[in-house]
């Protein structure tokens, strides 16, 4: 709290701690002495970050975004990993299917464990994926972030197409198409 005083000579409110400063200037010829004061509290010393201090706390920073950021990570890929051991994985994203060609001999078992790579914020198609396979009247969709395992008929030895129909363009995008080898 400010504590104010009048001066002895002319009568003038002043802080207490401009008195000295007021006798000299406007007093400069009578002698005085300071007034008794109220005991003044002692100072608290500032916080004062060295720069050693703001290194090792910008070190620490950037550990932190490391760890966080290699978590994310490590969670997406472990997301990604095949459900089934025995099935095909095919990853599929904006980027297309990979892999984009599948060769299997006639009558073997072919499961597919479809993987969506992309997420929800997928501007195109909100995230989601399909394996449409015309020539089998197959449809099988898949959420962001999701995986589905289907199996694919493989009787007939040929060359069968297959395409994404949710988004990027569909079967007309070179990279959103695949096809299946059936060899006899």
């Amino acid at each position: 709290m400010v504590e104010y005083l009048n001066c002895a000579e002319c009568g003038v409110r002043l802080k207490s701690e401009n008195e000295s400063a007021h006798m000299r200037k406007v007093h400069p010829n009578v002698d005085y002495s300071l007034r008794d004061q109220a005991p003044t509290r002692p100072r608290k010393e500032s916080f004062y970050v060295t720069d050693r201090t703001k290194k090792a706390l910008f070190a620490i920073v950037i550990a932190v975004t490391f760890v966080i950021a290699g978590a994310l990570l490590l969670r997406n890929v472990g997301e990604n990993t095949p459900v089934d051991a025995s099935a095909t994985p095919v990853h599929v994203s904006m980027s297309g299917f990979e892999p984009a060609t599948i060769t299997v001999k006639a009558g073997a078992l072919l499961k597919i464990d479809l993987i969506n790579m992309d997420n929800q914020y997928h501007t195109d198609g909100g995230g989601w994926h399909n394996f449409a396979m015309d020539d089998f009247s197959m449809n099988v969709s898949v959420e962001p972030s999701g995986q589905k395992v289907f199996t694919v008929p493989t009787s007939t030895p040929g060359t069968y197409g297959w395409y994404c129909s949710v988004c990027c363009g569909g079967r007309a995008s070179p990279s959103m198409n695949g096809r299946l080898v059936v060899q006899a």
